[in-house]
């Protein structure tokens, strides 16, 4: 069956040093005032011009992630009660929103890939090209409202050590399923953090070279 795009967002595949349900998750912050929506399964980034531990949602490029966004809790203005949601819907918070992120440096990721890039050629048993062991971008694209659901997805394979994620493996099974079919467009890959905040190489969290 030929995938379709249908972008989810980073959504756990294996816990590094924690499992389900947490996947040794940390607790971060939102400012009240962030109007920019956050998703399930979004990556997230410093608010670097304020330097002050706030994260806020990713964007494409080579600044240092802080991990995965997997849900929020704060008190609702209009509600009038402390609410847990999937996602930041970008106001509607009294005080700082209290975040979920998984962060830990091993943990790997089933996300989505754009187009072709993503893919192999040749066959199962002798690729000829592979994006395994390559850096990728990603796009942050469209959340879901209705379920808060990230619509982030890989963008673009390179050679920038700073890139945010590394490929690790394609999805195949089960046969026939949606993101299975690694030789057409759009399948699903494993990642892992690549210039995460606690992803060091030696030289703080700039890539793995």
């Amino acid at each position: 069956m030929a995938n379709t795009f249908a972008p989810f967002g980073f959504q756990q595949y294996q816990g590094g040093a924690g499992g389900a349900p947490t996947f040794a998750m940390t607790q971060r912050r939102i400012a009240s005032g962030n109007s920019t929506p956050i998703f399930l399964g979004d990556p997230v980034m410093p608010v670097v011009s304020t330097a002050n531990g706030y994260i806020t949602q990713g964007a494409a490029g080579t600044t240092r992630i802080d991990g995965i966004f997997w849900g929020c809790e704060y008190t609702s203005v209009s509600q009038k009660r402390r609410v847990w949601s999937n996602y930041w819907p970008g106001s509607d918070a009294t005080g700082d929103v209290l975040a979920f992120v998984i962060d830990d440096p091993n943990a790997r990721f089933k996300v989505q890939g754009n187009s072709t890039t993503f893919n192999i050629t040749g066959t199962t048993s002798a690729w000829t090209s592979s994006p395994i062991g390559q850096y990728a971008q990603f796009a942050i694209g469209t959340g879901n409202t209705a379920n808060g659901i990230s619509g982030a997805y890989l963008n673009s394979l390179g050679t920038t050590v700073t890139f945010p994620f590394i490929v690790l493996d394609l999805i195949r099974t089960p046969p026939g399923s949606q993101g299975a079919d690694m030789t057409s467009a759009y399948n699903w890959v494993v990642v892992g953090f690549n210039n995460e905040m606690l992803r060091s190489n030696g030289a703080g969290p700039t890539g793995i070279s």
